[in-house]
């Protein structure tokens, strides 16, 4: 069964990538059409190996739904706060900043949670420690600001 989840999976990604390919190319020939495959085969393989070194096994509305959901408005909030910032430096006006650790809830894979936390203008992750059984990874983030994010609460179950 999981090598047949591995193909669809893989199947699914390379039929996107390679429509996605074919509306991108200006001259639809033979080798664009070739080239579109082959990197697509290769695009797919990476996303599959991606999704099983994250951890979400395939759960569908799991943490990652909550969290992809939250992402945009943390994008946003982060936005403003970097302004405010921006304007506070400009102005000789100190800006907090630091580092500081979350520790994800259990389920939350460390890999899609730091890219996400990654994405965001107000958080960076430095450092992934893997959790003990039973509990989440923790990431060790340069945070703007000392306020937690939505996405941050998503990710942490409410925890710091």
């Amino acid at each position: 069964m999981r090598r047949a989840d591995a193909v669809v999976h893989i199947a699914a990604w390379w039929a996107f990538l390679f429509v996605l390919n074919l509306m991108f190319i200006s001259t639809v020939s033979t080798l664009e059409l070739a080239v579109g495959a082959g990197a697509g085969v290769l695009a797919a393989v990476a996303a599959w190996a991606v999704r099983r070194a994250s951890g979400t096994g395939g759960n569908r509305g799991g943490p990652w739904a909550r969290a992809l959901l939250a992402w945009p408005g943390a994008v946003l909030a982060d936005t403003g706060r970097l302004a405010g910032a921006t304007i506070a430096a400009l102005r000789g006006r100190e800006v907090k900043s630091g580092i500081r650790e979350v520790k994800l809830r259990k389920g939350t894979g460390s890999a899609w949670a730091s890219a996400l936390l990654s994405a965001t203008p107000g958080a960076y992750v430095v450092d992934v420690s893997p959790g003990v059984a039973g509990f989440g990874d923790t990431l060790t983030i340069h945070v703007l600001g000392d306020t937690t994010t939505a996405l941050e609460r998503v990710l942490t179950g409410g925890e710091r």
